[in-house]
């Protein structure tokens, strides 16, 4: 009984491998090319509510790929092969899809949308000496006191005070603060512009709802009633339309304020004509001419993505607009790409030191440094703002 019962446990754990697409094959082995293989790991949520933003950003990353699919690593070439694993969208389901990354031979992970999902998975990649090189995870908790997790975009103090600073050039002195409860990303962006609100000597109340939720009458009756002129939302793209549409069916006029997750088109598809007085933080402006490699990323991209339905599908149904997600994937890219030839190894130890040090001029966000927290020091956000079902620019901010 024993053995049958062994057997039978066997089978299973070989269906499960072959089921999440997990391999044991060494990241050297040669390709069908006869180049060797150094193999990206991919961790971005493909499901869950962040789904639309995780899509967008490993178009980046597929866009980076298709322009630079082999690298030279001590004189030889290794084809680069992209491996995935959907995290989900949430923090309970990121530890696996993360182990998943590291089964399969990583050398080096790319991501995440989300900042809960990237500080759930962060110890497990350290653990495994896998450096992890995040996008749009914009809290300061990814990379604190984590040696082997770095980013590309800035982080949510210095977001957090761009968009106070907005609010109070812009006459908002009583503002409402509204997060989900529980969403690392949420709680900690809104706190920071709560703190430089106050700071400045203006007020700032906090109101949480439920992940899941969608009635946000209740909420929007006790906004009118208190008068508050300015709301912040750093909520989900999801969200972000169902309380756009309801504060103003519900007659709330005042300005509402978001950062970076609201930079996706489909907001301003589903909200339409009740997107009015929206602004948010980004971290790109596809419209700006000066940016020389901006610029080529813009129309390369472009092409790329009109090239494939379901690219087109992944990008919010059009080829003409990009999400300043998008070229933060491609630039983690070319992070990965550029610290993999200087550590001259596919070994995660080795490109987490090279990634310590690397400097690398003219990415699409701009130039590449970390500190010695592995952010990347960054000064310069976009504020945009919808017109007309458009996202476009309104502002820059220079630190």
């Amino acid at each position: 009984m024993k053995k049958v019962i062994a057997m039978l446990l066997a089978v299973v754990m070989l269906f499960a491998l072959c089921a999440c697409g997990s391999t044991n094959s060494d990241s050297k082995n040669e390709a069908s090319s006869g180049n060797k293989v150094v193999k990206i790991g991919v961790f971005e949520p493909t499901s869950g509510q962040n789904a639309a933003g995780g899509k967008k950003e490993i178009l980046g990353i597929e866009y980076a790929h298709s322009l630079y699919p082999t690298i030279e690593i001590n004189g030889e070439t290794y084809d680069i092969e992209l491996v995935y694993a959907d995290n989900g969208s949430t923090a309970e389901k990121a530890p696996s899809a993360a182990q998943l990354l590291i089964s399969n031979g990583v050398s080096v992970v790319i991501g995440t949308y989300g900042s809960g999902c990237a500080i759930a998975a962060g110890d497990l990649f350290a653990s495994a000496k896998l450096p992890a090189i995040g996008t749009s995870c914009t809290n300061p908790q990814v990379t604190l006191g984590n040696d082997y997790y770095f980013r590309i975009a800035y982080i949510d103090p210095f977001q957090g005070a761009v968009m106070a600073n907005y609010a109070l050039k812009n006459g908002c002195k009583n503002c409402v603060v509204i997060v989900e409860a529980g969403d690392d990303y949420s709680a900690g962006f809104g706190n920071y512009f709560s703190e430089a609100m106050i700071a400045a000597g203006a007020q700032c109340s906090t109101i949480t709802f439920q992940t899941g939720e969608t009635d946000f009458s209740t909420i929007m009756a006790t906004i009118k009633s208190a008068g508050y002129d300015g709301i912040f939302a750093p909520v989900s793209i999801e969200t972000a339309a169902m309380i756009i549409s309801q504060a103003r069916d519900s007659g709330v006029t005042c300005p509402i304020m978001a950062g970076d997750t609201w930079d996706d088109i489909s907001i301003a598809q589903r909200t339409g004509d009740k997107a009015t007085d929206i602004y948010f933080s980004a971290f790109f402006d596809a419209a700006d001419e000066s940016n020389t490699e901006g610029k080529a990323f813009v129309e390369g991209f472009k092409k790329w993505v009109a090239e494939d339905k379901t690219r087109i599908e992944n990008n919010g149904g059009t080829a003409d607009v990009i999400s300043s997600v998008t070229p933060c994937g491609y630039d983690a890219y070319m992070a990965a790409v550029n610290a993999i030839e200087k550590a001259g190894s596919t070994e995660g130890a080795a490109i987490r030191d090279a990634l310590a040090a690397l400097e690398v001029k003219g990415l699409v966000t701009g130039d590449l440094k970390f500190d010695e927290n592995g952010d990347a020091i960054k000064t310069y956000a976009v504020i945009k703002t919808i017109k007309d079902g458009d996202i476009v620019y309104y502002s820059t901010y220079n630190g």
